[in-house]
């Protein structure tokens, strides 16, 4: 037969599982709720830096086309104007695609 020490010693270290197990129930519940407000806050702003940048690409379009449009009125000529426009955003690509092209050379 066990002695009362070692049933008390028992009692102990179930008790002890118990508000473990419960300790980390709580635990885990606690985590998940910060993480679940967390990823909330982090939507909310990515979804708001995305709406100013999309915002500002179509502004910037918008004033894009309104000067190649007074250049136009200016010169008489829309597709002079155009390519006015459109000019260092060909050599900003011609650029690039350059750099690229000496980047990827295998030779180097």
């Amino acid at each position: 037969m066990r002695s009362d020490r070692q049933v008390s010693t028992i009692r102990l270290v179930a008790e002890a599982v118990r508000l473990a197990s419960t300790l980390a129930v709580k635990e885990i519940a606690l985590f998940s709720g910060e993480v679940d407000r967390i990823a909330r806050v982090v939507s909310g702003w990515t979804l708001w830096g995305g709406t100013i940048v999309l915002l500002a690409c179509v502004s910037g379009f918008l004033l894009l086309m309104a000067a190649v449009k007074g250049l136009g009125t200016l010169l008489g000529s829309e597709a002079l104007a155009a390519v006015i426009g459109a000019a260092p955003f060909a050599l900003a690509a011609a650029l690039l695609t350059r750099w690229g092209l000496r980047k990827m050379d295998l030779r180097r």
